[in-house]
Order: structure tokens, then sequence, then C-alpha cells
């Protein structure tokens, strides 16, 4: 009741200020003439009496928020609604005429503030009023909006908005309807938030119709689950619970979880992310994959300005490591045949993740025995495809120098082969 009792400081100052320049506006109440009925926190404590003096209206006694001002500003006080509550209501804006009805609060609705707006267009003779139908329920301005269907319900402004249940809000725009409990609907046009506490930022004809389910924005975007999220773009849906779709066009995140992003890439599955470009159409087919299509290529840098990561370019189907000269430093010569020694040592098995069936075969070195073989890699838990294929690429080269060596060597006995027989041939020709 302390702050009602503010409300209606502010109100009095705010009238008599009016009364200043209005001079001799005409000031109707219930109870005697030219007076008002008084309402304090707790009863009725008589009437006040007003006069004017010049452009000046003087106060006796306790104002309260009964009356009106040439009806465009209505004071009701000394309210009582089924629930025991007492407040008052202030209506402002179009007070109404003859051709179209006034901004309105409904029967036994209390604490109801109507703060402007309201009227009607002559052509077409339609009325616009703003109605509050909740009790403590706001309406900021704009026309033919409407607060109501649960207590504390708020339209900002805008035209034609619809808040119709308790704590929903919304902050303005056109034909937008927030009916959930605790539902927001930031602005935009057509727009429904019909989930408890589901939020429509803005956009066009969006709806958010699950539990804590947000629209961000775009057009014609859906989420449809509890916490179900689309980020804007267009004929988007989340339709899968805590799925998220973060943009583009005609993109659907089916799955709990799931995430999807860019043009016509759908979400299927649960925890699953699909990424698609402008090229065509990306889906999964198994719960928590990760499918991108990006038709120009992929990059994964893993240092600023690009001096380390991997590409997979345009239509290829493997990676290429940054390798460039220009990004690499203390180069050192490689002993070909101490390698190989060390690689003929390096014990090689076949082997199956644990976490794949064991019919899913692989062959290889463990990562331990290859990093304290080579000294290779980070640490002895993975092999880089870089240090695994400069090993291969080094003992190549030491088993061609070797191979070509032994041809040299074999090249050489087979002339001194050659020259043997031909002197075993000479000494078999003497009588």
């Amino acid at each position: 009741m302390k702050d009602f009792r503010r409300v209606t400081i502010a109100l009095v100052g705010m009238i008599l200020g009016w009364a200043v320049v209005a001079q001799a506006q005409a000031v109707r109440g219930a109870g005697t003439t030219n007076t008002i009925p008084v309402w304090t926190s707790s009863s009725m404590i008589g009437n006040s009496s007003i006069t004017q003096s010049g452009g000046s209206f003087n106060v006796g006694g306790n104002l309260t928020l009964t009356g009106s001002i040439n009806d465009s500003l209505t004071l009701q006080g000394n309210l009582t609604d089924s629930n025991l509550d007492q407040s008052a209501n202030v209506i402002g804006g179009f007070g109404g005429n003859a051709t179209f009805p006034g901004n309105s609060v409904a029967s036994g609705v209390v604490g109801a503030t109507i703060a402007g707006g309201g009227g009607g267009i002559l052509v077409g003779n339609s009325a616009y009023p703003n109605v509050v139908t909740g009790a403590w329920g706001t309406i900021g301005g704009g026309a033919n909006n409407q607060a109501g269907g649960g207590n504390s319900v708020t339209v900002a402004g805008g035209f034609q908005n619809i808040a119709s249940s308790t704590a929903a809000t919304i902050g303005g725009g056109n034909q937008n309807t927030a009916s959930g409990l605790d539902a927001t609907i930031g602005g935009g046009g057509l727009n429904t938030a019909s989930g408890s506490a589901a939020t429509v930022g803005g956009g066009g004809n969006n709806t958010a119709s699950g539990f804590s389910a947000t629209v961000a924005g775009g057009a014609q975007n859906t989420a449809s689950l509890e916490g179900a999220t689309v980020a804007g773009g267009e004929n988007n849906k989340a339709v899968g619970l805590f799925a998220m779709v973060l943009g583009g066009q005609s993109t659907s995140a089916l799955g709990q979880y799931s995430l999807a992003a860019g043009h016509i890439a759908t979400a299927n599955y649960d925890g699953s992310f699909v990424w698609s470009d402008t090229t065509g159409i990306a889906f999964d087919n198994a719960p928590n994959q990760f499918i991108a299509q990006a038709s120009g290529g992929f990059a994964l840098y893993t240092a600023p300005n690009g001096t380390a990561g991997a590409i997979l370019l345009a239509g290829s189907g493997s990676w290429s490591s940054q390798s460039d000269r220009n990004v690499k430093s203390n180069l050192m010569q490689v002993d070909g045949q101490a390698l190989l020694l060390r690689l003929a040592a390096l014990p090689i098995a076949t082997w199956n993740y644990k976490a794949q069936p064991g019919s899913t075969r692989h062959m290889g070195p463990m990562a331990q025995d290859f990093h304290e073989a080579f000294g290779l890699g980070e640490d002895d838990r993975y092999i880089s495809t870089v240090d695994a294929e400069g090993v291969a690429l080094a003992a190549i080269q030491a088993l061609y120098q070797t191979v070509t060596q032994l041809k040299q060597d074999l090249g050489n006995k087979d002339q001194q082969i050659a020259e043997l027989r031909a002197r075993l041939a000479h000494l078999e020709q003497r009588p």
C-alpha cells in the first residue's frame, strides 16, 4: 500500500499541474458535487473539497483516485476485487465519444493502469480501445491492445496486441499474442508466445509454444518444446527438447539436445550437430553425430594467423596439415639408418579401440612405444599423422639408400664374378 500512496501523491501532483494549464477543467466524482471521495490504506474518511482560484485548484483534505478530467483521465478509487484485494485504477488516453468506446478497465478489476492511446478510425468506423481485464494489468499506450486473462499482465504499446496470462508481457509491435504464463514478446508482428515462460524477441509470425522456449527473431520460426531455441533466420524449427537452431533458412533441430544451422540443415537425432552451406542439404543418420557440409572447404587453425592447423580443401577427402617451411624452426637432419633400427624394434600390432566392436580392427604401434622410440609429438598418448608420415618417409629414404648401396655392391660383385669366370675359362682352355 505504500506504493499505492506514492502513486496517489504523484497523480495528485500531475492533476494539479494540468489544472494550472487547463484552468476551468470539469471535475466529476462520486458523492457531493465538486468533491472527490478520499481513500486511505484502510477506509474512506470522507470527501475532499476542491475550489478554483484563478488558474489553480485548491484541495482541502486528501485526494483519492476517483473521478475524471475531460474524459481523458479517469481515476477509480476505493476498489475491492473478488479476492478482497484493494487498489485503484488509472485510465488515460481516449475516453470515448458517441462514435467510439474509450479505453476501459473491466468491472471487478483493481490495480489496473492504461497510460494512454486508444481511439478509432472514422473511415470504416473501426474502434481501437485499449482494455485491461485482469488485476494489476497495464497498457502503456497504442491502440486496440488487451491485457487480461490473469494478473500483472503488461502491454507496453503497439497495435492489437493481446497479453492474456498472468505476468505475460508484450513490449509492442503488431498483433502479437502472449498467452503463456510469464510469456514475453518484445515486439514485431503476428508473433505468439503460448508456452509458460516462453519468449519471442521480435520478428514476424514466430511461435514459442514450449516451456521456456525462445525465438529471438526472424520470420516464421517455431520453438515448440521445453527449452527449445531458434536464434533467428526464416522458416526454422526447434522441436526437440532443448534443441536449438542457430539461424539460417528451412533448418530444423528435431532431436533432443540437437543443434542445426545454415541452409536446409536437419538434425534428426538426439545430440546431433548439423551444419549446411548454401549448396545442398545436410542431415544426420544416427544420434550424437557431427555433420558439416562446406563445399568451399574446412580450415581448423590452432595458432594465430593460420600458422598451425589443417585444411580440408574443396572437393577433397583428406586433411592437409600446415607444413609451410615459413612456419617451421629448429630443423635437424635425420639419421635414417638409426631410425631404421628403432623402427625395426617398434612393436606393431592389430587392435581395436575399446569404444568400437572387437571386429573393427586397426594396425599400428602404441603411442607410448612410438614416443619412446622417436621422441616425437606433444605427449605419449597420441600419434600425429605428421610424425607417423615423417617416420615413414625417413625410413623409405634410408631403405632407398640401403638398397642403392646393395645394388652398387651387387654390381661390383657381378663384375668380379664375370672377370673370374673369364679367367677360369681361359685356364680351362690351356693344354
